[in-house]
This record gives C-alpha cells, structure tokens and sequence, in this order.
C-alpha cells in the first residue's frame, strides 16, 4: 500500500509537470543564490587581501630603501618621510584592521553590506577609526543581497505551500479517499506520504546543490558548518511541512488551506519580524548620531585649546613618557595627548551606544522566538560569519589593537624625544627613528570568534512536533470518521 500511494502520487506529479518544474525551480533558486553572495564575498575578500599585501608591500619597500635613506643628506619633511615615527604615526602608516570573510560568508551575507570589515589605522581618535563607511548605493541596502539565506527564508516556505496546499483536501473532495479506505489505506499514511514526497522535490535539490556549490568553490568549508547549514534548513522547512500538516488536517478546503497557509506566511516571515524590529527601536532606542558628533567635536576643541593642560594630565597618567624638551619636538607627544583626553571624554557617550546597542541585541534574542525566520536569520547570518555576534568580536579587536599602536607609538616618540632624534643641527639631515616598519604591532585576522547557540533551533523543532502531533490527532479522527461511512456504505 505504501509503495501504491508514493507511486500514484508521483504519477499524478509528473502528469501536471511538476516535478521537472519544481526541480529546475530550486536548482535555479540555488546556483543564483549562491553565486550571487560568493561573487558579494569575493569583493569583499578581495579588498581584505589587497589591504593586507599593501601593508606587507610597505614593509618590504622601507627595508629596501633603508640603506639609500641612512645614506641621505638631503633635508626630508617628516610628514612626507616613512623612516620617521611621526610621519607613520599620523599621516603614513599602511597599518589595516580586516575581517575576513569565512567560507560560509555565501550562506548568509546578512548586515556584511553595511558593517565595516575593514579600517585603515592611524595614531588619531578612535572614534574617527571606528565610524568610517564605505558608501553604497542606498537601492542596493534597501533590496539586500539575494543569497541562500533568502531563499531558505522566504522562498522555500513558499514553494512548499504551494505544492502542499491541496495534500488529502483534493482527495477527500474528489472521492478517492474512500476508495483508498477500502482498498486497507488511511488518510494519516495518505497525507504522510504526499508531504514527504512533495517537499523532498524542493527540499533535495536545494540542498544537494548549494552543498555541492560550498563543497567545491569554497573548498575551505569543513564538515561541521556544512552539516550544520543543512540541520538548520531541514528544521526550518520541517516547521513549514508540520505546520501544512496541521492545516491539511482541518478537512477544509483546497481553496482555504491555500489562503490560510499564506497568511500565516506573511504573519510569521514578514509582519512579526517586522513588529519584532520596530519594538527593539522604540524599547532601546539608540543615542542620537549627531549630538555624538557634536559631542566630538566639542571635545576635540577643548583638548586643543587647553592643549598644556592636556599634555600635563598625560605626563600625569603616564610618568614614564615625561621627558625634558619643548618646542616643536613636543609636537607628536601633544597630539597624542589630545588624542587621550578626547578619547575619555567621549567614553561616556561611547558606553551609551554600546550599552543601546547589548540592550538591542539581547532583546533580539528574547524576541527571535516569536518567529521561526527571525530564529533560522539569526542562526545562519552567526554560520556565515556575518552576523553581529562576529562583528562585535572584531570592533573590540580593532579597539585593543588601536590601543598597542598608541602605546607603540607614544612609549617610541618619547624615546626619541629624549635621545634628541628630532632635533638635528642646521643643515643635516634628521635621523630615521622607525628604521623597520615590521616592528610596528599587526592586526591578526585570526581573532576568537564566539561559539554560537543552537538552542532556538530546539524551540523550533519542538514547534513541528507540536504541530504534528495535532495534525496526527486530528487526521485519526478523521480516519475514524471515513471509516464509519465506508462501513455504512
């Protein structure tokens, strides 16, 4: 009887052409989905790889032309010299901060269009580090990437409505129920068999594709987020064929499981969703942009008008840098204490955005639970390397490895400042103070990445079961009521 409904079912298929559809539908769906992050990701990788070799190229070309600048007697201007410390510190420095792209970067490109990945370091505040943006079309941000991440999201439950919508309901309409209640079936194995086999025609395709495009283009993927990609898309999906169950199982009609399959679509993918961000905006709103540049910039004029007061407060806190001198070789150690006490004056307003910004986030994961996509988002924007969970570990990077350049650069000026390196007699030549260029602290692209949670996805599959649990009941009693009127008949 099995082996009948499967074969009747993939007949009935086939006669209205829908398996051939469905699977260059979601063969389509995939290669376009995949290619179009792993090209968005290779730009990015690209420009990350172009930032390291520059930094890389710099350090090598300064070894090389070491020799003909010690040979120099020619005056050089330490702002355009890169053998001088304050030269690299404040105008030269090729010194970059990358987040590179993992391998399952195509899986999901999540906020990756609009969060930096990549800064280039100087010896200034780090609020003028931190806040630089590439500029992009703002068509391009509203659209969003289509990646694979989308069709999981929002086209595969969409492809498994439409195929699912009808499962049991033509049959009870039409009567072959009843003829299959007589020849020993049921309408539980019935409507088992039609939503296995229907959604395995989306579901197999998709999966065995895009697994085979991460599997051989990006051949650094390891086993665990492959498995882990496909867990998350089998539970997600799962939900959606749970949830057509218990909808089949109402014995309503085609035409109604159609319209209620639907809105329970547009509730859960795109109105939730949508209610989920607007209460995390009003809840924890953050502080307004412009009074934090105004706020900056009011620092930044303070520091420099009481600019004595400020080097004074710097000595204070770092008495190891003090040094006998003035005039213009006093010039680097001031800016960098000005650059000190407008980085403490800014830390209040930099730990309300932060503060904001972890009130957002762990209202996102109370609130996720509300909506199976924003679950499924959230965990396959964290596998892709995309989401903020990454992003948050990289900023803190990018701000302690601002800080060892501060500390380089102050602890190796003050040096210099005392052996009288940026003082030298009329007509001669000032020395080199930063002679190799390797001795400057490297970002590591390696940072730690936190390991995420699986746990949502627990509270998803418990949701399918629950669903089919109800679905399975009701489909019994209707099998009870089918049999009585085949009997009576």
């Amino acid at each position: 009887m099995k082996r009948l409904i499967l074969a009747t079912e993939l007949k009935n298929l086939w006669r209205e052409k829908l398996v051939l559809t469905l699977f260059l539908t979601t063969s389509v769906l995939a290669l376009v989905a995949f290619f179009n992050a792993h090209y968005f990701t290779n730009k990015q990788r690209d420009i990350v790889l172009a930032a390291q070799q520059m930094q890389q190229q710099t350090i090598q070309n300064a070894k090389t032309g070491l020799p003909e600048r010690l040979a120099s007697t020619e005056n050089h201007k330490w702002w355009e010299d890169p053998y001088d410390l304050r030269g690299q510190a404040f105008y030269l420095m090729q010194n970059y901060a990358t987040k590179t792209p993992l391998a399952t970067a195509p899986i999901a490109t999540g906020q990756a269009d609009v969060l930096p990945y990549y800064f280039k370091m100087l010896i200034k505040e780090k609020q003028h580090i931190v806040h630089q943006y590439d500029y992009v079309h703002p068509l391009s941000l509203l659209l969003g990437q289509f990646d694979l991440s989308f069709v999981v999201i929002y086209l595969l439950p969409l492809l498994i409505i439409s195929i699912c919508f009808n499962a049991l309901a033509s049959e009870r309409q039409g009567g072959q129920l009843r003829l299959l209640m007589l020849q020993g079936g049921s309408a539980t194995h019935l409507l088992t068999y039609q939503l296995l086999l229907r959604s395995a025609l989306i579901l197999m395709p998709f999966l065995l594709i895009s697994s085979l495009l991460l599997v051989i283009i990006r051949d650094q993927i390891g086993v665990t987020e492959l498995l882990s990609y496909n867990l998350i898309v089998l539970c997600y999906s799962g939900f959606w064929i749970a949830l057509t169950a218990w909808i089949n199982s109402r014995a309503k009609s085609a035409a109604n499981n159609a319209a209620t399959l639907v809105t329970c679509w547009l509730a859960l993918v795109i109105v939730v969703p949508a209610l989920v961000n607007t209460s995390i905006a009003l809840l924890d709103p953050t502080p307004s942009r412009i009074h934090y540049i105004d706020s900056l910039r009011a620092a930044s004029d303070d520091a420099q008008k009481a600019s004595e007061k400020t080097l004074a407060q710097y000595f204070q806190d770092h008495p190891e840098l003090a040094k006998n001198g003035s005039g213009a070789s006093d010039y680097a150690t001031k800016k960098i204490a000005t650059i000190n006490s407008v980085e403490r004056a800014m830390e209040v307003q930099d730990a309300r955005f932060l503060n904001a910004q972890q009130a957002q986030q762990q209202s996102a994961q109370k609130l996720q639970y509300l909506s199976p996509a924003l679950i499924v988002q959230t965990l396959l924007v964290d596998l892709a390397g995309n989401g903020l969970t990454r992003h948050h570990a990289f900023m803190s990077e990018v701000e302690a490895h601002h800080h060892a350049l501060q500390r380089f650069f102050a602890n190796e000026i003050a040096k210099a400042n005392q052996r009288g390196d940026f003082a030298p007699c009329d007509g001669c030549s000032a020395k080199p103070t930063l002679t190799n260029l390797a001795d400057i602290p490297q970002f590591s692209s390696k940072f730690a990445t936190p390991v995420y949670s699986y746990t949502p996805l627990t509270w998803l599959l418990l949701l399918a079961v629950g669903l089919l649990l109800i679905a399975k009941r009701r489909v019994n009693k209707l099998d009870s009521a089918n049999n009585k009127e085949v009997l009576v008949v």
